[in-house]
């Protein structure tokens, strides 16, 4: 691992919501609905340019689900997307085009981290191995119970993937304990990917450090809110169907736990967190663009 990694400039970005009670996502949670934001992450890498970790929603996924079986989607996951939260308005306000973005790092290939993944011409895939085996060739109702719609996938997906486990592997270091070692995405140790498998069959997160010299990780779906990370809460048992492997789901919660507890000042942003996501964002002095 470098001592000193390049710093990237991170926005954590809000690209549409779904609304579900909390406690589907969140044992002893409330009853009553609450928004279940769809974020990603613009960074900025000093030499390679604009990068997107996932997409959030876009308006394919509209499209990709009006007829059954993938309309069975929609309903379960009623999605909002505001015109000021589409992705192309976040990042043309930060002076980013579509046409720029370099490379999207793919935490896993749900609907609602890959549908905007066709608006980006230019971009490379970068993608854990297990996570694309698992999901790629998938149809129908198979693949809608994975929350997979392949229709969301640009034609040359395969062509412009690059799989993460092919990267260089690196020593996080004991300060990172349980996750002590990563794949450097990029060569240069700005970006370390860390599988959290369990929700899906593999999941990237990732491990950076922001401009202020503080390290970021993001978590996708390895859980659901901050609350959850801070008291290693499970969700309802009616989440399991979710989940690829719930024992490995469990694992990887309690390893971020963990992690949390040893670095109680590190910044860990699950993709659909409301509280991280204000955090974030009060600890830049930045609005939230909500």
């Amino acid at each position: 691992m470098l001592l000193t990694p390049p710093r990237v400039e991170v926005h954590w970005l809000r690209v549409g919501h779904c609304r579900h009670p909390e406690w589907v996502t969140l044992r002893g949670g409330r009853w009553q609905p609450v928004d279940f934001p769809a974020h990603c992450a613009l960074i900025i890498h000093p030499s390679v340019g604009p990068i997107l970790y996932d997409t959030g929603y876009a308006d394919h996924f509209a499209a990709e689900t009006r007829t059954l079986p993938n309309a069975l989607y929609r309903w379960v996951t009623p999605v909002q997307l505001p015109a000021e939260q589409q992705l192309r308005s976040q990042l043309r306000a930060r002076g980013v085009r579509m046409e720029d973005v370099a490379r999207v790092l793919v935490s896993h290939l749900h609907a609602d981290h890959v549908a905007g993944l066709r608006d980006l011409p230019k971009a490379r895939f970068t993608a854990l191995r297990a996570d694309v085996v698992e999901n790629i060739g998938r149809r129908g109702i198979g693949a809608v119970r994975r929350g997979f719609l392949p229709g969301l996938l640009p034609d040359d997906f395969d062509r412009r993937l690059d799989i993460a486990d092919e990267r260089n592997v690196v020593d996080l270091g004991r300060s990172w304990s349980p996750f002590t070692r990563g794949f450097d995405l990029l060569g240069d140790g700005s970006i370390i990917g860390v599988p959290l498998p369990g929700h899906s069959p593999a999941q990237l997160g990732l491990v950076m450090w922001n401009t202020d010299g503080q390290p970021v990780m993001l978590v996708a779906d390895a859980c659901w809110s901050t609350r959850a990370l801070n008291e290693n809460r499970l969700p309802s048992i009616i989440a399991r169907p979710m989940m690829h492997n719930w024992s490995r789901y469990r694992t990887t919660l309690t390893d971020l736990h963990t992690l949390r507890r040893a670095q109680p000042d590190l910044q860990m942003l699950p993709s659909h967190c409301t509280e991280a996501h204000a955090a974030f964002h009060a600890r830049r002095h930045e609005p939230t663009r909500e």
